[in-house]
């Protein structure tokens, strides 16, 4: 695709968008702040002195509730190739899931929305999103992204070097905690960094999608000094999250990024989410993990597998769990969901469901809305990741390589973590960035069929 290059880029400027958009900058810092879910909570505290008088979950709602408003005052929704049938089918079986978990499940109504609103909140609401496509500058957008990094960055390099979280862990009135801010292994913690996030991994995906853009980057002509500055600034950053799915995910969005700005047929990544997702199970199953680890036998390293195989132990728990329960929870599930529950806890005799964490997005979704909801929120998933990779494909602009790469990466993490609503948050923010419909009928296309450029040369007489 690089022998493209050159021209496209003269094509696309003649439809660069405007320069700044008041609304489309403050929707991006908006769904921002959602995702670096500490900001805001830390910026309380130190203005109360402690206190975090508005939870977090507040401030989602506060971000939703500017997105409809911007969808009364733009009156248009775009939704040219978003995954709409998925979406559908998914919002209304969590709506018809609410009262089988309430009358059936005996879980109270505030407790199905809390988890709603932890798992689910962003990819429920991702047509809001579809109002503002085309209404932020990639230039603007660029500028918010790269100060957002590097204050995070500094951030969680001064955490690492200096083995102090610097900011607030709890805040006085209970209503904000951050868990799992140390890596303890061997009988040894050493801080993890995690910024203004609420824990290392969240961090660290952000640090992978910053460095995917610096792939991107490279694609420009001029751009490969900062380009590999920023990628190896942000890789190198990753390590302070001392997160080994973190540098999983590295390595492939490094190579999504990679066949997006230079492969010559880089729709071949479509099926890259499937081929990280088998690393990912080859790792937790296969049991070379442990091997590794044992003939390394040093407690103290990154090799060690012990909180691996806590996991394995806790997910035999809810296994069970499942296996007991009847075939209508099995189908339409039990409701059970730990959203605010630390990502590990130590090994110890005796777990109970309660306890026992589950760390594992496939496990999550089935405990909760069981095999028909986990079903349909995955198709979602799916049909996000195509969206994304379409875009990437057809408008490789840094930002949405970045974010597609980032993406590519979905189903791995969906392994060892529950982010399907930081990754809600991230599609939200690339639909923004995506083009209009009416942008992309005028601006060359990806023929999935035949993996080739179509012609661009009818594009040479549109006016700008």
């Amino acid at each position: 695709m690089s022998e493209f290059s050159p021209s496209y880029s003269e094509i696309y400027r003649q439809y660069q968008r405007p320069e700044s958009d008041l609304f489309g900058g403050m929707a991006l810092l908006a769904l921002l702040v959602c995702v670096i879910n500490c900001a805001v909570p830390e910026l309380e505290m130190a203005l109360t002195g402690g206190r975090a008088p508005i939870p977090q979950a507040f401030v989602k709602v506060g971000c939703f509730c500017f997105l409809a408003l911007l969808v009364m005052i733009y009156r248009k929704i775009d939704l040219a190739s978003f995954p709409t049938t998925a979406w559908v089918a998914a919002t209304v079986y969590l709506l018809l899931a609410f009262p089988f978990l309430w009358f059936v499940e005996s879980k109270q109504p505030d407790e199905i929305l809390l988890a709603y609103n932890a798992y689910y909140c962003p990819l429920i609401f991702a047509p809001l999103a579809c109002a503002l496509r085309g209404k932020l500058s990639e230039r603007s957008a660029m500028r918010i992204f790269m100060g957002t990094f590097f204050a995070s960055a500094i951030l969680g390099w001064a955490q690492f070097l200096f083995q102090d979280p610097i900011v607030r862990l709890a805040s006085s009135d209970g209503n904000f905690r951050i868990f799992a801010s140390q890596w303890m292994q061997g009988g040894e913690r050493s801080m993890r960094a995690m910024s203004f996030f609420g824990n290392a991994q969240e961090f660290g995906s952000f640090l992978v999608l910053v460095a995917a853009i610096g792939i991107g980057m490279c694609g420009r002509r001029g751009g490969w000094k900062t380009g590999i500055a920023l990628y190896l600034f942000a890789a190198a950053t990753c390590y302070t999250t001392l997160t080994r799915a973190t540098f999983v995910q590295l390595f492939f969005a490094t190579i999504a990024a990679l066949t997006f700005t230079f492969g010559k047929k880089p729709n071949r990544v479509k099926w890259q989410p499937l081929i990280a997702l088998c690393l990912g199970l080859l790792i937790a199953f296969s049991g070379y993990s442990k091997q590794i680890s044992d003939q390394i036998s040093d407690k103290k390293s990154l090799a060690d597998d012990t909180s691996l195989q806590q996991r394995l132990m806790q997910w035999g728990i809810h296994v069970s769990k499942l296996e007991h329960s009847s075939t209508a929870e099995q189908l339409f599930g039990l409701g059970f969901c730990q959203a605010d529950k630390p990502a590990m806890v130590p090994l110890k005799e005796g777990w109970t469901l309660g306890d026992a964490l589950i760390d594992n997005l496939y496990l999550a979704l089935v405990m909760h809305i069981g095999f028909v909801g986990a079903a349909l929120m995955l198709a979602l998933l799916w049909g996000m990741w195509r969206f994304i990779k379409k875009e990437a494909i057809s408008h490789p602009n840094p930002l949405i390589i970045g974010i597609a790469a980032f993406w590519a990466t979905f189903l791995m993490t969906g392994m060892f973590n529950i982010q399907a609503a930081n990754y809600g948050f991230w599609f939200l923010i690339a639909v923004i960035l995506a083009r209009r419909s009416d942008e992309a009928d005028q601006e060359p296309e990806w023929d999935e069929e035949s993996d080739s450029v179509l012609e661009l040369g009818e594009l040479e007489t549109v006016a700008p």
